[in-house]
This record gives C-alpha cells, sequence and structure tokens, in this order.
C-alpha cells in the first residue's frame, strides 16, 4: 500500500490543492517553504495527532521546546488558522481538511481507501497572546475509494470550504451510499481502522497494535542519532506519562470520596431521624389503639346495655298495647250491654 495522493485545506502556508506521490518522493524548498508543514500533514494522518504518538516538526522538536526562543509550538489547531510564529493567516472560525488517498502495490491483494481529517478552530484573543483552540475534529475512513478529489470537501457555488458539521452527510451524498464513509468518534478508532486498512483488511486493529504502528511512524518522521543509552530507552521502550493527568485525576476522586463520606454521613443521620420517628410513630400507635381499645370496650358495653333496656321497653310496651286493647275491648261490651239494659228497662 503507498500514499498516492495528498489533498491539502486549509493547512498551514499550504496552498489548498491536490498532490500527486510517486514511489519516491523529495520535499525541498527553501527554509519557511513548507516542507515540515506538508510533513507535519502526513504526519496527523497516520497518527490522528493522539497524545504521545505524534511529534510536529520533529527538525526542531517543537514539541518539547514549549515556544522557547520564540518558536511558536505548532498545534493541530494552528495549522488550521495558518499560524507562523505568532501570526495566523486565518483569524475566524475555519474549518480545514487533510486526505490521503492510499493505493495497493501492484500485485497486493487490498483496495483503495482515503482518510480525510477535518478540523474546526478558532482564534481565542481573550488573553495577551492569541491561541488557536480547536472546536471540533472528524476522523473518517473511505473504503474502495479511488476518486477523491480537494472538490469534494469545496463548495463550487459559492467557492468555500465545506462545513465540517456537513461533511459526513454531503460525502454520502456524493458517493450514493451511507457505507461509503465510515466516520469515528475517538482517534484510537480511526487509526485502529487505518492501520486495519493499510494492512488490506476490511476490518480494524487492536488499539495496542495500532498505536505501536502509529508510534513507529511518527518516530521515523522524528528519527535522530541516539545520543546516549538512556535517552534511547527513554524515548524509544519507555512510554510517556503524564502525571499531571493522573494527579488530576486522583484530586478528583479524593473529592468524590470526601463529597461521598459527607453524604454517607447525612445519610447515617437521615437513618437515625427515622428510627427515632419509627418508635416515637410506634410508641404513639400503640397508646392509640390502647386507647380506642377502651373507648370501644366503653360504648360497646353502653351499646349492650342500651339494647337490653331497649327490649325491655319494648317488652312493656307491647304490654301496655295488649291492655289498652283489652280495655278497648271491655268498653265496646260495656256499651253494648248498658244499651241492652236501657232498651229493655224503656219496654
Amino acid at each position: 500500500m503507498y500514499l498516492k495522493r495528498f489533498v491539502f485545506v486549509n493547512w498551514g502556508n499550504v496552498p489548498n490543492g491536490e498532490f500527486e506521490f510517486g514511489p519516491l518522493n523529495l520535499f525541498s524548498g527553501a527554509s519557511g517553504s513548507g516542507k515540515t508543514t506538508a510533513a507535519d500533514a502526513i504526519q496527523t494522518i497516520m497518527t490522528a495527532a493522539k497524545s504521545n504518538l505524534f511529534n510536529y516538526n520533529p527538525g526542531q522538536d517543537e514539541t518539547t521546546q514549549k515556544g522557547k526562543g520564540g518558536k511558536q509550538v505548532r498545534t493541530l489547531s494552528s495549522y488550521v488558522l495558518g499560524c507562523d510564529d505568532g501570526s495566523f493567516a486565518r483569524t475566524q472560525l475555519t474549518d480545514g481538511y487533510l486526505a490521503a488517498l492510499f493505493h495497493p502495490s501492484q500485485g497486493e491483494p487490498a483496495d483503495p481507501f482515503v482518510a480525510l481529517i477535518g478540523v474546526r478552530a478558532d482564534l481565542d484573543s481573550a488573553g495577551k497572546k492569541h491561541v488557536a483552540r480547536e472546536i471540533d475534529a472528524k476522523f473518517m475512513i473511505l473504503p474502495f475509494r479511488h476518486d477523491f478529489n480537494i472538490h469534494d470537501v469545496i463548495e463550487s457555488n459559492p467557492a468555500r470550504v465545506m462545513p465540517l458539521d456537513r461533511v459526513v452527510k454531503q460525502l454520502k451524498a456524493i458517493y450514493g451510499s451511507s457505507k461509503s464513509v465510515e466516520e469515528y468518534s475517538t482517534k484510537k478508532g480511526y487509526l485502529s481502522r487505518l492501520y486495519g486498512a493499510l494492512r488490506g483488511r476490511h476490518t480494524s486493529l487492536s488499539e495496542r497494535e495500532a498505536n505501536a504502528a502509529a508510534k513507529a511512524f511518527s518516530r521515523f518522521m522524528a528519527y535522530k542519532p541516539v545520543a546516549s543509552i538512556n535517552d534511547f530507552v527513554a524515548s524509544e521502550i519507555l512510554d510517556k506519562r503524564d502525571l499531571g493527568e493522573a494527579i488530576s485525576n486522583i484530586s478528583s476522586m479524593m473529592k468524590t470520596i470526601n463529597a461521598m463520606e459527607q453524604d454517607a454521613k447525612r445519610i447515617n443521620d437521615a437513618i437515625d431521624g427515622l428510627e427515632l420517628a419509627n418508635r416515637e410513630a410506634n410508641h404513639y400507635i400503640d397508646n392509640w389503639i390502647k386507647f380506642n381499645s377502651h373507648t370501644l370496650t366503653l360504648h360497646q358495653a353502653k351499646f349492650l346495655q342500651g339494647q337490653q333496656r331497649y327490649r325491655q321497653e319494648k317488652l312493656r310496651c307491647q304490654e301496655l298495647k295488649e291492655a289498652i286493647t283489652a280495655n278497648e275491648d271491655a268498653t265496646v261490651q260495656l256499651k253494648i250491654n248498658t244499651k241492652s239494659s236501657v232498651k229493655e228497662s224503656l219496654i
């Protein structure tokens, strides 16, 4: 697999365009002509500018100088904004693209593909010194493509660079398939697929293999004579570790643990309060049950007494009714007897 064509759009001081590559390629030119800028573009495609893998401007080793001697440390966002020792060619929000078309060598059982990286950057002018800030980045693999060109990322009417947030949708529309563009949300995912494709595979390599391949490429770009065995072991065998990030993570974890301890104390206090409330509630409920049971017993006794009195009064009423009925019958009979007596006396 070899690099057949490279596309630059808003990258450093390199004019937007396509560059064809052959079996052997030589970058030549005066100082500041863009040799390192072009080489760093290729390195970006091969390393995704992933931390501890890439090494911009390896000849000057700017990544370790931290801007000493007036040199501006080169970054992905500064390249997109066209930074040249503190001066920026593009001072507004800018989208930049790098694309590498890889083609199989003669007789190699592999398919051509395109590795495409898009970066959106803006200039932060809040402080005394303007700083290029990376806003967003997209990492893409375009499998089976051999016809990619600069016009796929530059709109013609009006002529402008394709906005980064539309590029995936636009490329799928151009190629007529949703599978024509593989977008990766992480650099490690992109690198795994890139080096899988470079090996002629349609699948990704493991993260470890991809990182090793990218690191080997970056070291090849940054080759320098070995000064000492200690430097060789430190730079070529041992991996750099960012202790600042580890310390930050530990600090964050300690803060989280402290917050959890405070939460646990509040929870324990709440549990104690709930247990006290539960005891008081149970005591209240027991007393309430006793009081109401006693009240119920009294009411039941009164009810039974009332019921007994009711039955007695009902029986008495019944007896009185019967006595009244008997008296009424006797009165009627007396009236009849009296009428008969009167009638007989008159006769």
